[in-house]
């Protein structure tokens, strides 16, 4: 997994608007990136500390991220940014019950992943609600919901969307807040990203899909 200069843009943009904590854990063996190592990294976001976790490469902790992690590490991060990696583990409820493990009681975090696309180079595709309706459940508040692509003439620019739309709107990747009809034809090079803070710990919650709620199941 890699941090590509677009995401180190706007990751510098979220640290900027979030200055507090000094250490960071990276999903994913970052080291071979294009922003030149985990130094330049740590010193452009401006941290005390970064670690990796994966259970390929040359990562600071070799661990298969499904699996609990040692508790001696509750807690210990401000930051955890997933690099595209929860996509690619099988079990993606026992890695998120590890990234909150992870994360401070009023620590930050970072999801890039696929939203659409990657076929073969990960498990899953993320949606917005996925995302939306998890961190809502476990009272974090998201700051920023964002997708880009990787061709065309808008590649690889991060655009905002409204942390509630998450039905698509359009084949830009447009999203809206209520579905109205299905749209076809979207980039299979989609990313998405999720920017989220803590309020308090509370007990891990996996939420039910809101659209099934108030459709009564249809």
């Amino acid at each position: 997994m890699s941090i590509e200069l677009d995401d180190l843009r706007l990751l510098k943009l979220f640290r900027d608007s979030f200055r507090e904590g000094q250490s960071c854990a990276i999903l994913g063996d970052c080291e071979q990136s294009h922003v030149a190592g985990l130094g330049n990294f740590k010193r452009q976001l401006n941290f005390v500390n970064v670690d990796t976790f994966d259970v390929n490469g040359d990562p600071t902790y070799k661990v298969d991220l499904t699996e609990p992690i040692d508790e001696a590490l509750f807690g210990k991060y401000d930051w955890v940014i997933d690099c595209a990696t929860m996509q690619c583990c099988f079990d993606v409820c026992s890695v998120w019950k590890n990234i909150l493990n992870l994360l401070s009681d009023r620590g930050c975090v970072v999801h890039m992943g696929s939203l659409v696309g990657f076929f073969g180079r990960g498990f899953y595709s993320l949606s917005p609600a996925l995302f939306s309706e998890f961190y809502n459940a476990n009272d974090f508040t998201i700051h920023s919901m964002a997708t880009k692509i990787r061709r065309g003439k808008a590649r690889r620019t991060w655009k905002t969307f409204h942390k509630d739309h998450t039905f698509l709107l359009n084949s830009d990747l447009g999203f809206q807040k209520k579905q109205r009809g299905f749209v076809p034809m979207i980039p299979n090079d989609a990313q998405i990203c999720c920017f989220a803070k803590r309020n308090k710990r509370v007990e891990f919650t996996k939420p039910i899909l809101q659209h099934y709620i108030d459709t009564n199941g249809r």
